[in-house]
């Protein structure tokens, strides 16, 4: 065990038990209290949070912290039956990252199908569409496991390179430590050079993916805007459901996309970021499984007025049963 700080210690557990209270709960909230025209599409919201508790089980499993080295970076793992001699522990690790970008692309195309081309989205949830997703998830995760592994791994050079900081700070022997690294200069031309190759790939699948979201949801919204032939009711839930799907997408967008690329690029210029690193973002990594859930309960108001009478905060009234925005199509 590799001790850096009470928050890299302690933070990621605390919000993975808080994940495995919330998602569950968020489950059964999408199980019960949905509308009956949300249809399958109950099916999506599962599926993500279904995700977000294996995302919680990997934090616990393969804990990761960061140091800088001069030109460089070393991502590592710090505790857990994964922290030595676990080949592809780290890489496995960071591709639920990529797979959470996988499942909001998903979620965004699904609302630009409703919008856009409705009679379109029972395909979404029929078997080739359901095999579509799991592919379009599983190569997200594969094309960034390959990318690590292929440029990020340490080679003997590597090893001999780090050795030193991790004596000094951490007063621990690298060599059998899980690990993933990036170094700039100061090391032979291939490994540099694999170094860039692999960090400029991985930034570019990231922004490939923001570029998914605005794009789609810019077209979401302006097709919302012009849609004069949607009643209040349905205008009204889809702007909520839009506003779900957009702070689901700030969260990645601010928890991992901004984080990462900050940790992948000071180093480049020799800034030193390791207290960002370990204070900043792995805790805010960490958090994602449980805001996620979150923030689709407090934009969807079936479920949070459901917890709020739970929680006794506010007073059970009966409401007339609104309209889903995806009573059209009827699923």
């Amino acid at each position: 065990m590799i001790y850096i700080n009470w928050y890299q210690k302690n933070m990621p557990l605390i919000f993975g038990i808080s994940s495995y209270i919330v998602n569950p709960l968020f489950i059964y909230l999408v199980l019960t209290k949905s509308s009956k025209q949300m249809g399958k599409y109950r099916f999506l919201l599962i599926g993500f949070a279904v995700f977000d508790v294996f995302y919680s089980i990997a934090e616990m499993l393969t804990p990761i912290a960061v140091i800088n080295t001069g030109y460089g970076f070393v991502t590592f793992i710090t505790d857990g039956p994964f922290s030595e001699n676990a080949n592809y522990a780290v890489s496995s690790r960071c591709t639920f990252i990529s797979m959470s970008y996988a499942l909001l692309i998903i979620h965004f195309v699904y609302r630009y199908l409703i919008l856009f081309y409705p009679h379109q989205v029972d395909k979404m949830l029929q078997p080739f569409g359901i095999l579509a997703m799991i592919v379009l998830t599983a190569g997200h995760g594969a094309s960034w496991t390959w990318l690590c592994e292929g440029c990020l791994s340490p080679n003997e050079e590597i090893r001999d390179m780090i050795r030193p900081a991790f004596l000094e700070i951490h007063h621990v022997n690298s060599d059998n430590i899980s690990l993933l690294t990036g170094q700039y200069r100061n090391a032979s031309d291939f490994v540099v050079y694999k170094s860039l190759f692999g960090i400029m790939s991985l930034t570019l699948f990231s922004s490939y993916c923001m570029c998914v979201y605005i794009i789609l949801g810019y077209k979401i919204m302006k097709k919302m805007n012009e849609n004069t032939n949607m009643s209040s009711i349905s205008a009204t839930l889809n702007r909520q459901l839009f506003k779900a799907l957009v702070a689901q997408t700030c969260i990645p967008m601010f928890a991992s996309f901004l984080p990462t690329v900050i940790a992948w690029y000071a180093p480049m210029f020799l800034i030193n970021v390791t207290w960002w690193n370990n204070y900043i973002c792995n805790v805010a990594l960490a958090a994602f499984p449980l805001i996620d859930p979150a923030v689709v309960i407090y934009f969807i108001p079936n479920y949070k007025n459901t917890l709020l009478v739970w929680f006794r905060l506010k007073k059970p009234t009966v409401t007339a049963a609104l309209t889903s925005m995806f009573s059209i199509p009827t699923m």
